[in-house]
């Protein structure tokens, strides 16, 4: 219950409640009320869920102007996550004109503060040369200290460095230790490069099986290449087909075997 007396913190706690119906049922429009209350006595963890909610239209109509005003009026009260935000939105060209010059200044504003996903950012501006000069050596060294901070798709992306050699000497027992940090969470993009280690035999002895197990999970997550390697396994007579369902038709309840009976007929 809050009060006239109620803090901005008390207020704002109430309203990420709502946000994510912990304790409440789940509320956008109370949320963002509470959210709004806070964040105009300048509580920035308020002014940057606003931000959010605006960015993801969650709970309002989406708005990117709004999105960023309130990602830089959290900013300006020293909030780092807020930072990577206003570089995403210049990195896409969200509400403002595409810049990457300016998604680098502020992606590294959250970087060094050690925001694992402006970690990430950095590296992918580097990887590419958007706004900086293509450069792999300093990629991999953003995408490790992202990595470090626990980031998945950072962890990935050492992984396929290591895969393939870049800036690092190939090297895949690297690569899988990478992808395995990253498929232990749950990133379908590596569990799906553990099955092409796997399918082969790339640092591994070359195991279909262990392969289809991995593109399994992938493919369970809508992974579409996932499921297309499932195919192939299956069409080059790789692995039984018996039960596997093919996952961009589930809605048809076919397996690959039934698709293979209906095509011989």
């Amino acid at each position: 219950m809050l009060s006239n007396q109620s803090t901005p913190a008390e207020i704002y706690k109430l309203g990420l409640a709502y946000y994510e119906g912990d304790s409440v049922p789940q509320n956008y429009d109370k949320a963002f009320e509470l959210f709004q209350k806070a964040a105009n006595q300048k509580y920035s963890d308020a002014q940057f869920n606003l931000g959010v909610m605006y960015e993801n239209g969650i709970g309002i109509d989406q708005n990117y102007e709004k999105a960023m005003q309130w990602y830089l009026l959290a900013a300006d009260n020293g909030d780092f996550e807020d930072q990577n935000n206003i570089g995403s939105l210049y990195y896409f060209g969200k509400g403002v004109d595409q810049n990457y010059d300016k998604a680098f200044e502020w992606y590294k504003k959250a970087a060094d503060q050690g925001v694992g996903v402006a970690q990430l950012n950095m590296g992918g501006l580097y990887e590419n040369g958007y706004g900086v000069p293509q450069d792999c050596d300093t990629a991999f060294e953003w995408y490790t200290l992202a990595a470090d901070n626990g980031d998945f798709d950072a962890q990935n992306n050492l992984g396929t460095f290591y895969e393939n050699g870049y800036s690092v000497p190939q090297d895949y027992d690297k690569a899988l230790e990478w992808y395995t940090k990253a498929a232990d969470q749950g990133l379908d993009l590596a569990q799906l490069n553990i099955g092409g280690l796997y399918e082969n035999g790339n640092g591994v002895p070359q195991d279909y099986d262990t392969a289809f197990e991995w593109y399994q999970k992938a493919a369970d997550q809508g992974n579409q290449e996932a499921s297309n390697r499932i195919g192939r396994l299956v069409m080059n007579d790789k692995i039984d087909d018996t039960g596997i369902t093919i996952y961009s038709t589930q809605e048809t309840g076919l397996t690959l075997g039934d698709l293979e009976g209906s095509l011989s007929e």
